[in-house]
């Protein structure tokens, strides 16, 4: 016997580049020493997930990354730091877009995308917590690209924007450490403009979803 899944869940990993390994430009310490091997783990599961024998829909991968406009900035498209961390590179098949500036839909296709999908689970992670993260899962929340309409009754189905906060990281803010910019943001973020969860309690979501019982 199986589980049918719900409607496309998606992990949407932002700003994963080797350009945050700089080691002044963005400060001095990062928060949340495990992101790398967070990210790692999210990336398995749902590549695992996609693999899943049932029928029905699979989990997607996006990728968004950052070219910067600046070209003092790592994440410039003249600067290896561009390139995707390698404990993230998109594998085959994977959607990857390009932006410019703190959010992922800003002059990009990612909200037609999602709804296209249709989408009841958007996991967001990646970098930084109180920048690009934070203005992505906002717009997400504001725009509502998880929801939409049942076509069979014509109601509207309200999906989920969920932040994944043991999967995102930033730098001190002035007089602020790291940690506490973390801390702050994700609590701003929680609730108003999402869920907020931790790579395990996604995996346990995600393997419940589309493992064979």
């Amino acid at each position: 016997m199986s589980r049918r899944p719900p409607p496309n869940d998606v992990l949407l990993l932002i700003d994963i580049q080797t350009g945050f390994d700089h080691p002044i430009f963005w400060g001095s310490r990062r928060s949340n020493q495990s992101f790398e091997t967070n990210i790692t783990k999210l990336l398995r599961g749902f590549r695992e997930a996609a693999r899943s024998p049932i029928a029905g829909t699979r989990p997607s991968i996006i990728h968004v990354y950052h070219s910067s406009f600046n070209p003092s900035s790592p994440l410039h498209a003249s600067s290896d730091g561009i390139n995707f961390q390698p404990y993230a590179t998109p594998a085959q098949g994977e959607v990857v877009i390009s932006k410019s500036v703190n959010s992922a839909f800003i002059d990009t296709n990612l909200e037609e995308m999602l709804r296209v999908l249709e989408v009841q689970r958007l996991f967001v992670a990646g970098l930084t917590t109180d920048h690009c993260v934070s203005t992505s899962v906002r717009m997400a929340a504001n725009l509502g690209v998880t929801d939409h309409l049942d076509k069979e009754t014509g109601e509207l189905v309200k999906g989920r924007v969920i932040l994944i906060e043991d999967a995102t990281a930033t730098w001190e803010r002035g007089d602020f450490d790291s940690e506490t910019v973390h801390r702050v943001q994700v609590a701003s973020l929680k609730g108003e403009f999402c869920e907020v969860t931790t790579t395990d309690e996604v995996l346990k979501m995600v393997y419940g979803t589309y493992a064979s019982t």
